[in-house]
């Protein structure tokens, strides 16, 4: 996986975020993780929610940029399982993703101002299946990568249901079944 850009105060914003949850983590909080003056957080991030949004941000970026490693070379089909498989696997590995799906979830639904993060990369994701050769018209393949996000959405906010997400062979039969058709 890219590793994201050095950053010590989103670094220590990520920490506060995972181990308090957006709402009860304070500015204070993650100046004192950092070892910096809040007036050197505030200098950078103005307020906790465009701290909040530099973290998700670039949060998001590592796992997008994960998936397109993982569905390199790979046809449309087997892309889509691939990437729903690592993608369901990374929302367990990337801790602050959990975390905000449990304590804010309107921040996986949508952030005042920014807008869905399903509908902010649906273009992102129909790029990765055309690189792996999906053939379908590009209204269509956006259309089909917004519903793969919307899917995968739900199991970050609620992973609970017939589907074991935690077993990587029912979820890869999972996608293979239902998913991969969607795209050619």
């Amino acid at each position: 996986m890219t590793a994201p850009a050095p950053d010590p105060l989103l670094e220590a914003a990520r920490g506060v975020f995972e181990q308090f949850g957006v709402r009860r983590a304070t500015m204070e909080d993650v100046a004192r993780a950092a070892g910096v003056s809040r007036s050197t957080l505030y200098r950078a991030h103005p307020t906790k929610e465009a701290l909040l949004l530099a973290v998700v941000e670039r949060e998001t970026a590592a796992f997008f940029d994960h998936l397109e490693e993982a569905a390199a070379d790979l046809p449309p089909g087997e892309a889509v399982v691939e990437c729903f498989v690592r993608g369901i696997a990374l929302m367990r590995e990337i801790p602050v993703l959990g975390r905000l799906a449990q304590t804010e979830p309107e921040v996986v639904t949508g952030m005042p101002g920014r807008g869905s993060l399903v509908l902010r990369f649906t273009e992102r994701v129909a790029a990765t299946l055309r690189r792996a050769g999906a053939t379908m018209p590009d209204d269509e393949l956006l259309e089909v990568a917004e519903l793969l996000l919307r899917l995968a959405s739900t199991y970050l906010l609620d992973p609970t249901g017939r589907l074991d997400v935690t077993d990587e062979r029912a979820v890869r039969a999972y996608a293979a079944r239902f998913l991969a058709v969607l795209v050619h």
